[in-house]
């Protein structure tokens, strides 16, 4: 019988508990949105995150960790995928198309394109039993989503959505991937999220100047809550621990954990809204579980 090794034992739990923190982000950002726009959100959020990291980069700095001039531009790039280009992306199609959709089209295709993305970028393999358990993964997502879909009224702004979600997608497969090849050049994955956030935090201020700051004056304290949640918890500390995942696994393995993300969500609605999850969530969910676990498990040649 065949079992894990450590580095994609590791791998897996880190990508677990990322799944967990995110997925619940979801119901975070959900009780803002309703008072700021979706850039301001997101500038906020990484405004907070980046008082965190900075001094990091300065100790880090002090102590002659130079960060070298080459991985200086991979990590402004990596800013702008992940963080501001990103989430101005995501949280406008959770807008405009509805948090069940986002969960589909985000959820669902960032494994698949983070697999096409390391096949053709890492020459990382893409066995069959990993092409299944995406599928099956996708299918849990499908269960969840669609029948959201339908009921739904769908006009051009939800259309808008679908795009930016879409290109949501395409944007983390991108990061996962490059952010992967970094980290097996430099090893320091505490360096490189504060240095991603940084960048994409400085990138997203004058992305914010179309909003209206004065907005933030109506948050509710809950509101707040829910934003250093996102901020602390979301970007700081899953944001080192997807880099540790990344630096111990495959990009397509740590990537198809993220399907938890549906699940976690649900789960938290039901605690914080009392909205129940349907047997057709349920059933999802166990595909979405199963998959996961077909893929992290696929056996080398």
């Amino acid at each position: 019988m065949k079992h894990l090794d450590q580095n994609t034992l590791y791998g897996s739990v880190f990508a677990i508990v990322v799944s967990v923190i995110w997925g619940l982000s979801f119901v975070a950002a959900s009780a803002v949105l309703s008072t700021l726009t979706p850039i301001l959100l997101a500038t906020i959020r990484f405004i907070i995150a980046s008082l965190v990291f900075i001094p990091i980069i300065v100790w880090e700095l002090k102590h002659g960790r130079v960060v070298k001039l080459r991985d200086l531009m991979e990590l402004a790039l990596l800013g702008l995928l992940s963080v501001s280009v990103y989430f101005w992306l995501q949280y406008t199609g959770i807008k405009y198309a509805g948090a069940g959709i986002s969960a589909l089209l985000v959820v669902g295709l960032i494994p698949i394109l983070t697999g096409v993305a390391s096949f053709f970028v890492l020459k990382e393999t893409y066995a069959h039993q990993q092409l299944l358990g995406t599928a099956l993964g996708l299918l849990g997502v499908a269960l969840i989503t669609v029948p959201g879909l339908l009921l739904n009224r769908v006009d051009w702004l939800f259309y808008l959505g679908v795009l930016c979600l879409l290109l949501n997608a395409i944007c983390w497969a991108l990061y996962s991937t490059l952010s992967r090849r970094l980290m097996n050049r430099t090893r320091r994955p505490l360096m490189n999220a504060a240095c991603v956030t940084v960048f994409g935090t400085i990138a997203l201020i004058p992305m914010s100047l179309t909003s209206e700051w004065s907005s933030v004056a109506s948050l509710r304290p809950e509101q707040w809550l829910s934003i250093l949640y996102l901020s602390l918890v979301c970007s700081c500390g899953a944001y080192f621990l997807w880099n540790l995942s990344l630096s111990r696994m495959e990009a397509m393995k740590a990537a198809v954990w993220q399907y938890l993300e549906i699940p976690v969500a649900f789960m938290g609605e039901a605690l914080i809204f009392n909205i129940m999850p349907s047997p057709t969530v349920l059933i999802g969910a166990t595909a979405i579980i199963v998959g996961a676990l077909l893929t992290n498990w696929v056996k080398k040649a």
